[in-house]
């Protein structure tokens, strides 16, 4: 293993949908995700996180883990529906009050608490009022942020806004794949839009606050492939560029949309008005990123933008959720933010394999993960040795847990989870990861 910088920072994320459970707990409102869940059709098996993996419950122990670790930095998200059941209002201060707990939890437990204020759990009852179309919706985004800064700004060193906008803006409103399952062009780039405004209204508003906390985004960025030598499929991977990555990232960086995305918002959206771009463009103490593979993209008249995502080339080495293993990509997103981003304050805080994994006798053995981990932390190091100021890597993740619409019939986690026990049984990858930790320290 190649050795890292000695104040690189290493630790885990989790999201409140896929960990906590208890949304039927103290005052917790119904989110998206639980009215989608509840949709025949939309989520394997109409898997829930009514219970996930009992974090609410059981995060003592989940620290503990992360501890044994070596981890510094625990990457978690608040759920918006258990801080204000409608989306609005007075906060509800048993929801709060758990918050409370794990940040406190969790400097007992030696680590830094990094928040995350959204991880896609949006309260139903702003979904019925147009969700992230809605422009009202920053307004709403920022009164909870100034919520969250208020009640733990004095203990958590670090704040993101959103976790992956891309995605679930794209998945949600363009693709339907994910909540709330729409298919509208205009209500996509609305949404986009809106998110920016968002994060740049609520990082003003928090950094007025508490001026000290570090706050920064976590966008997904995968380079995109054409799926074939076409002129038009090498057109639309350009086009599913701006829409994923440069929608969010350029904006946020350079204050200004892609040429291609804001001609779109201009003629299709009727979003952007006088003055929301030096709303968006606030500065940035470090940016997080989440990275898994290429993305491969054809051609499609029939699909919104005209753009649609497909698997990769046949025979590719692929995870178990058949996404490409390409530590290539990985290298290509690092060197272009040193190049093209000024080579910002940069940290990894999601990255990982789903692998089918099986607890056999108390062991899970799940060598894919280890040589995948193997890969892109190799790649990793190449890039701070190149020069690329990455300062640190945090896995996906910690806990087996709820996949979104694919339920629990995937896993991502370090650590197994048998849903029926809760039994928690740290796998092969675990210890490798501990071990590079400890090496790490050593060197």
């Amino acid at each position: 293993m190649k050795t890292f910088p000695k104040d690189f920072v290493w630790g885990a994320s989790t999201a409140s949908y896929q960990i906590e459970g208890g949304t039927d707990l103290d005052g917790c409102g119904l989110s998206i995700w639980d009215t989608f869940a509840a949709t025949p059709g939309k989520v394997f098996n109409r898997d829930n996180g009514s219970v996930a993996c009992d974090h609410y419950h059981r995060y003592p122990e989940d620290l503990a883990l992360l501890k044994n670790l070596g981890a510094k930095v625990y990457r978690f998200s608040s759920a918006w529906p258990r801080i204000q059941a409608e989306g609005t209002g007075p906060a509800n201060s048993k929801g709060l009050a758990f918050y409370d707990r794990l940040v406190d939890a969790t400097l007992e437990a030696g680590l830094e608490p990094w928040l995350c204020l959204y991880h896609w759990d949006l309260p139903q009852a702003l979904q019925d009022k147009g969700g992230w179309a809605n422009r009202d919706i920053v307004d709403w985004f920022t009164d909870y942020a100034e919520i969250m800064v208020r009640a733990l700004g004095d203990r958590v060193p670090r704040i993101c806004t959103f976790n992956e906008p891309n995605i679930f803006s794209l998945i949600g409103y363009m693709i339907g794949r994910h909540a709330p399952g729409l298919t509208d062009e205009r209500a996509t780039l609305r949404a986009i839009h809106h998110i920016n405004m968002a994060h740049g209204a609520s990082v003003s508003a928090m950094r007025a606050i508490a001026p000290t906390i570090k706050y920064g985004i976590i966008p997904n960025l995968h380079p995109m492939k054409p799926a074939s030598t076409s002129a038009a499929d090498a057109q639309a991977a350009k086009d599913m560029d701006v829409l994923w990555n440069r929608g969010f990232r350029d904006v946020l960086i350079k204050g200004e949309y892609p040429g291609q995305l804001a001609a779109w918002l201009q003629e299709k959206s009727g979003a952007v008005q006088a003055g929301d771009l030096q709303t968006i463009c606030q500065p940035l103490d470090w940016i997080g990123f989440n990275h898994y593979s290429y993305n491969y993209v054809k051609a499609n008249p029939e699909a919104l933008f005209g753009v649609e995502l497909v698997d990769p080339p046949a025979g590719s080495p692929v995870t178990d959720m058949g996404w490409e293993i390409a530590p290539s990509a990985f290298k290509e997103v690092l060197l272009q933010m040193r190049d093209e981003f000024g080579n910002p304050e940069l940290y990894v805080t999601e990255n990982g394999c789903a692998s089918a994994d099986v607890l056999v006798n108390g062991t899970c053995d799940d060598p894919a993960r280890v040589d995948y981990l193997r890969q892109y932390l190799s790649v990793a190091s190449d890039a701070v040795a190149e020069g690329v100021n990455l300062k640190g890597y945090l896995v996906w993740s910690l806990l087996d847990n709820y996949e979104w619409s694919y339920g629990y019939s995937k896993r991502f986690g370090i650590v197994h989870v048998d849903y029926a026990t809760q039994q928690r049984t740290p796998k092969t990858s675990y210890r490798f990861l501990q071990n590079t930790i400890a090496a790490q320290a050593v060197a």
